[in-house]
């Protein structure tokens, strides 16, 4: 299978301003379309996007979307920096988590975007809680 280097699918982020910046100049350094999100109000409608492929978040800044995100069968890319019980619980929960620790080793992390967006597998348990 042939892959361009332009991916149609987009990156959602919702994650703190300077930090959404950061993540969504990487991924459009590897060929990903991203839209971030600035206002909670636009969330539904992005999500609802064909165009969506990925959406990234930290916990626990975003992690009251991730149910909506399980709904719709998006993987979503959870950074987390500490655990609490309701954080295992999700993941544990929710097969279209992967996890990555902060701070970011940001080779993985955008050859983990990409390999979502072209529908790869991805081994889970590379993107579980450490």
């Amino acid at each position: 299978m042939i892959v361009s280097d332009r991916i149609s699918k987009r990156v959602l982020i919702y994650d703190e301003a300077g930090f959404s910046r950061v993540c969504s100049a990487i991924l459009a350094s590897a060929g990903c379309r991203t839209n971030v999100i600035d206002e909670q109000h636009a969330m539904p409608e992005l999500l609802n996007r064909q165009e969506t492929g990925v959406f990234v978040t930290s916990y626990p800044y975003g992690a009251f979307m991730l149910d909506e995100v399980r709904k719709l069968s998006l993987p979503a890319i959870v950074l987390y920096d500490n655990l609490d019980e309701q954080f295992v619980d999700m993941v544990l929960t929710n097969e279209n988590i992967y996890c990555m620790i902060k701070p970011l080793d940001y080779s993985k992390f955008k050859s983990l975007v990409k390999s979502l967006l072209n529908n790869e597998q991805v081994p889970r348990e590379e993107y579980g809680i450490l």
